[in-house]
C-alpha cells in the first residue's frame, strides 16, 4: 500500500486517458473526465503527462492526478483522474532530455499578462 503520492511525472496517451478514465469510471474512483469525451476531443495522437498530486483511499487507494494534454481543436486541456497506484507504475516516466523538452512546452501554454508601465 503506497504511503505518499509518487514524485514521477508519467507520459499519458490518448489510449492510456481512455483504459484508465474507464476503470475510475468502473471503479467509481472519482474524479476523471468520462471516457467519452476523452475520444471525442483528444487528437489520436495526443501526448500529455500526469503527474500524482495527492493520495486518496475511498473506495480504494489511489492517486488524485493531474493531467496536462493537447485536444483535438489544439488547446491545452488539464484535468484531474484519479489513477490505482498499479496502473499509474505501469506508465512510462518523462525524464531527462524529454522531461526538459515537456516542462518548456507546459511553460508556453501559460499566457503572460503584459504588465502596466511604470
Amino acid at each position: 500500500m503506497p504511503e505518499k503520492v509518487p514524485q514521477a511525472i508519467k507520459r499519458v496517451s490518448k489510449q492510456d486517458l481512455v483504459g484508465l478514465s474507464s476503470k475510475s469510471e468502473r471503479l467509481n474512483l472519482g474524479r476523471g473526465r468520462e471516457p467519452g469525451w476523452l475520444d471525442q476531443h483528444l487528437a489520436d495522437d495526443a501526448t500529455g503527462s500526469l503527474r500524482a498530486i495527492l493520495l486518496e483511499h475511498p473506495p480504494k487507494i489511489c492517486y488524485r492526478s493531474l493531467i496536462l494534454i493537447k485536444r483535438a481543436d489544439r488547446e491545452v486541456e488539464h484535468f484531474l483522474l484519479d489513477v490505482l497506484p498499479e496502473d499509474f507504475d505501469r506508465l512510462e516516466d518523462i525524464a531527462g532530455d524529454a522531461l526538459l523538452a515537456f516542462m518548456r512546452w507546459a511553460l508556453m501554454q501559460i499566457p503572460l499578462s503584459p504588465l502596466p508601465t511604470e
